[in-house]
């Protein structure tokens, strides 16, 4: 009875052998505040099945070891991208773990804002991304009610590829999650990618989930109950994903590249290590973005007569150099 089914096929096409770990699950509590002066997402359209940005990820980072540049929101969830491509992979975070939409869609004047923003210095910096107030689509298609609301964030760190889920004020109950149930719809809180390689999902008693990784195996009719959470998490709850310093495959292999002249006038020369479709940022030493790119080859140039004198950084992947411009 869904109009979307991305996410729901995203988790019964995961895959049956267990993944090596990429993550590592804490859980803590803390106040949850919305944002002060977000940057607006949804631009006070009432959304339901729209589909927003991409936007910049203003600093380096990885989602299962792979070099994010962009986000947008699509449907229920928050998207990934790793690079400025329409078509390109994308990782999939299920905070709400519950299909939603606008509180007040049917007007088209939003009553539930998408934004984001980004906190911190260079280097330590965090984005922040928000859904607020948002209600539930499976209770609106069930019971033509529209009384359910949750409030949760998405917090991605610089230098560190930690992602955190924090979670504000609702009342979703434990009936309203039976309910869920009983339509296909579990309380699915993961992280995922469509093309099936990783999936990974908190589940059981929210207060003390257990994690668990999937990936690599054969296509499976599975219970979607067994990788879900049994209530919806708590207000101040937050779930925290470190990356796991065990994880060793040549897949994930830094991006290499070289950069000359440095010094340079006015053509900078970049030269890729593997052919691969890779953007690339250009910023200044305070992180503000001034050039970006795609390139498509082996051998690539850059115009940058259009640079005052001084430093730069050249972003490409999950690999940072700098250069200076005469």
């Amino acid at each position: 009875m869904k109009k979307n089914y991305i996410l729901l096929v995203l988790f019964l096409m995961i895959l049956q052998t267990k993944a090596q770990s990429l993550y590592v699950l804490a859980t803590h509590n803390a106040a949850y505040s919305d944002l002060v002066n977000p940057i607006s997402i949804n631009n006070g359209e009432a959304w339901n099945g729209i589909p927003y940005g991409p936007f910049e990820v203003p600093f380096s980072f990885k989602i299962a070891n792979q070099p994010i540049t962009n986000f947008g929101f699509e449907n229920d969830y928050f998207v990934f991208f790793t690079a400025m491509e329409i078509n390109a992979s994308q990782y999939i975070l299920s905070a709400p773990g519950i299909y939603v939409l606008d509180k007040n869609y049917e007007t088209g004047i939003s009553e539930s804002p998408l934004s984001y923003k980004v906190d911190g210095i260079v280097g330590n910096r965090i984005l922040k991304i928000e859904i607020k107030n948002a209600g539930s689509e499976t209770e609106l298609l069930v019971n033509q009610t529209n009384n359910l609301f949750l409030n949760v964030q998405i917090w991605i760190y610089e230098g560190t590829d930690v992602i955190e889920y924090h979670y504000g004020n609702s009342n979703i109950t434990q009936t309203d999650i039976e309910d869920f149930k009983e339509e296909e719809d579990p309380l699915l809180v993961a992280i995922g990618e469509p093309s099936f390689t990783y999936s990974g999902f908190v589940s059981g008693n929210p207060v003390s989930p257990t994690f668990n990784e999937i990936n690599n195996g054969n296509i499976n009719e599975i219970d979607l109950t067994e990788y879900a959470l049994n209530s919806y998490p708590a207000s101040g709850t937050v779930y925290r994903f470190t990356p796991s310093t065990t994880v060793a495959n040549d897949k994930f292999d830094k991006t290499r590249f070289s950069v000359y002249p440095n010094p340079v006038t006015e053509v900078l020369n970049i030269s890729l290590e593997k052919m691969d479709v890779m953007a690339y940022i250009i910023t200044d030493m305070t992180g503000k973005t001034l050039q970006k790119g795609i390139f498509k080859a082996l051998e690539n140039t850059i115009e940058v007569g259009n640079l005052s004198s001084g430093m730069y950084c050249i972003r490409i992947g999950d690999t940072t150099q700098k250069f200076i411009k005469k």
